[in-house]
């Protein structure tokens, strides 16, 4: 496995910037002489091409060396285009907002240019993969087979940008932070930020139940502790713009359907299996059954965990069991 780059030179973005745009990605196994055995899976939020390696399933569930697994960064995720690693005028706070609409515009042309590939039998995606999923269907099901979002939604709740809003917050007001022109890492901030976000990354049940001890870890404090590793994995300007990208996600929000949300959905015709956790505190089951009473193609799969949002991610044995069959019936 081998990461490549892309590169879009004055690719204008929703925001009317033009920038230039680095697309990070990997290919796990091999294209076919048709190119027709592509499976998609992007990733999700401060996660790489190396954490997305967990959607890929045991052989139990699919014959994996059939397929040619393309795995792309998203843009602000530290390997792609950052704040971190753009040059002037828009490094760290400057980045502009990047929406999930950019992304898979820009994903697209890799697929499409660089790759040659015409044809996708599978996109997927976790959490914020899952909303670049839902946006593939919506711009592109003409060439795509199916569709797996997972923990997921094709529009952001008010709800979840509140979630959002707060975690983001606590990370701004460390004084260090310095409106994004910190000279060292707001340390009290990135700890703050990993409080509000373990809160919500997993259910109550998680905590009632102590649940992380299934997972290694002793008590609350380590939760936070773990957050607090996983997040610090990348630059606070990083975490912010993904943030600010996933608090826009919505599939209407474009020229082809102007608002009309529901026009979008029924616009997916790819098959679809839309995977929400049952105690998932921000991607919400209520909101899943909306999407696919919309799609014409749709069926819902409730991933049952008490481990929240985290089990669509390749943590929970449950949810990886779930997300395998998932992919095996979409595939046949």
């Amino acid at each position: 496995m081998k990461e490549e780059t892309f590169l879009l030179t004055n690719f204008e973005i929703q925001a009317g910037v033009n920038l230039d745009i680095s697309l990070s990605y990997v290919l796990v196994g091999e294209l076919n002489a048709k190119k027709d055995n592509c499976i998609l899976i992007l990733t999700s939020y401060s996660a790489t091409h190396e954490d997305a390696l967990d959607l890929i399933p045991d052989s139990e569930y699919i014959e994996a060396s059939k397929y040619c697994f393309v795995i792309i960064n998203m843009i602000a995720n530290s390997a792609s285009s950052s704040p971190s690693n753009t040059s002037v005028p828009f490094d760290g706070p400057r980045f502009p907002l990047v929406t999930v609409h950019d992304n898979v515009i820009a994903q697209h042309r890799l697929i499409t240019e660089e790759l040659g590939i015409s044809r996708l039998r599978l996109v997927m995606g976790f959490s914020m993969g899952g909303l670049q999923a839902f946006e593939w269907g919506a711009q592109n099901s003409e060439m795509i087979d199916a569709i797996l979002p997972i923990c997921g939604a094709a529009r952001v709740s008010r709800h979840n940008w509140l979630f959002l809003e707060g975690a983001k917050a606590a990370l701004q007001a460390d004084q260090e932070f310095n409106r994004g022109d910190y000279k060292k890492t707001p340390e009290i901030g990135m700890d703050a930020f990993a409080k509000v976000y373990g809160g919500w990354a997993f259910s109550q049940d998680f905590f009632r139940e102590e649940l992380y001890r299934n997972l290694g870890m002793d008590s609350v404090e380590d939760v936070i502790s773990f957050m607090k590793d996983y997040f610090g994995r990348r630059e606070p300007n990083d975490l912010i713009a993904m943030i600010q990208t996933w608090q826009t996600a919505n599939i209407a929000y474009n020229k082809k359907y102007k608002g009309d949300f529901e026009r979008a959905l029924q616009e997916i015709t790819s098959q679809a299996i839309v995977m929400p956790g049952s105690t998932d505190l921000y991607f919400r089951v209520a909101d899943s059954e909306y999407e696919v009473r919309h799609m014409p193609n749709a069926e819902l799969r409730v991933i049952e965990s008490k481990l929240g949002h985290v089990a669509g991610s390749g943590m929970d044995p449950v949810g990886k069991r779930e997300i395998g069959c998932a992919m095996r019936d979409l595939l046949s």
